[in-house]
């Protein structure tokens, strides 16, 4: 565990960083932001037929790029009975034009695609390779094997879960599962640091706990925060390999993790009572929490976790699995919910995935329709 020097001068860079976060998104914003129906609370608009694009399969996960005109999408498809395809699919959120990237059998592993802050770069994992695409032009720059993990012969590689890029777009970082095996169980996961200029993997830290969700790092990039099945660790990825500063206490798994700005806080969901979901509040000085306010019922767990760009609201996307589904508002500063600023009625019977855009203002929505499977783009 690193020492009190190292928290005092990481705490000192996350000040000034802050200020910087908040102007990034702010300028964000200004950019275009493609078609998007207006949202009133419990009412969207049906709007133009360009809110909505159609996928052509069925949608598994997306990412849109920073100035909301592009989105890259793995969706699958049936090709005849027991057999498919799996691909990923760039679509232009103006036009509603698309260009397959990739394309592979049913059965193959593909993960949530990434884009890099910039715009510039998509990352998304296949089998245990990370692949790099230009986002402009669709073309793969990369592909690179994971180096193998810790693990008995007779254990199968773990798989690989998300993929998280640094600010400066310098770094990234690869969550991966613990390996498996029959008989034996399960081992610990991992983070593996990845250099994109250099295309080699740097290291990586092994970490307690088979599942190992999403890298989510701190202002200025130095820190990061993630969660196991059993903890919730706060590392140091400043270097080239990422190193365990600390574990917070007694928090268990967390579901989504959101630094402040200013760095001064993060804030987590976790289980606090039986089959309640909680937002609490971790302090990084001492990686202690306290527990912060109710989420309500466990089958409402966050799907996204976000905030305004002045950070004055935080929105926690629930019921995705039903035509109910919901952005529901919070004042970071009371832990109270904001019931009037309830975004809801986005016409979806049910949602894959939600990801809020970089003006925060914006929430774009993988879901069905029906039969057909969407992305759709609202604004509220």
């Amino acid at each position: 565990m690193n020492g009190l020097v190292r928290k005092a001068r990481w705490l000192g860079a996350v000040v000034a960083a802050g200020a910087l976060l908040v102007a990034g998104t702010e300028a964000a914003a200004a950019g275009p932001a493609g078609p998007a129906a207006t949202v009133r609370q419990g009412v969207v608009p049906a709007g133009p037929a360009s809110d909505t694009v159609a996928l052509g399969a069925r949608g598994e996960s997306f990412a849109v790029t920073p100035d909301g005109t592009r989105a890259f999408v793995v969706a699958s498809y049936d090709i005849d009975p027991g057999h498919g395809a799996r691909v990923v699919r760039a679509l232009d959120l103006r036009t509603g034009a698309s260009t397959d990237l990739l394309t592979v059998s049913s059965f193959d592993t593909v993960g949530r695609p990434t884009v890099s802050p910039d715009g510039s770069r998509v990352y998304l994992t296949h089998g245990w390779d990370l692949l790099t695409f230009d986002a402009a032009t669709g073309r793969l720059l990369a592909r690179v094997a994971t180096p193998d993990q810790p693990r008995p012969g007779a254990m199968s590689k773990g798989a690989l879960n998300a993929v998280t890029v640094s600010p400066d777009g310098t770094r990234v970082y690869l969550s991966q599962y613990g390996p498996w095996g029959v008989r034996l169980g399960s081992r610990a996961g991992r983070v593996l640091a990845y250099d994109p200029a250099g295309r080699a993997f740097t290291g990586s830290v092994t970490l307690t706990g088979y599942t190992v969700d999403r890298v989510v790092l701190g202002p200025g990039g130095t820190d990061a925060w993630v969660g196991t099945a059993d903890n919730l660790y706060h590392l140091d990825v400043e270097g080239a390999v990422p190193e365990v500063i600390d574990r917070v206490a007694d928090f268990g798994s967390a579901e989504a993790v959101l630094p402040a700005p200013d760095g001064r806080t993060v804030y987590a969901s976790g289980y606090r009572e039986w089959g309640a979901v909680s937002l609490d509040t971790l302090d990084p000085e001492t990686n202690t929490f306290r527990p912060g306010f109710s989420l309500g019922a466990s089958d409402s767990g966050p799907q996204l976790l976000g905030a305004s760009p002045d950070f004055r609201r935080l929105y926690v996307f629930t019921g995705a699995r039903t035509a109910r589904s919901a952005l529901l508002s919070y004042d970071p500063a009371t832990g109270a919910a904001v019931p009037g600023e309830t975004v809801t009625g986005f016409g979806l019977d049910s949602v894959v995935q939600a990801q809020l855009g970089a003006d925060g203002r914006t929430l774009h929505l993988a879901g069905l329709s029906g039969t057909d499977s969407v992305l759709r783009t609202v604004r509220f």
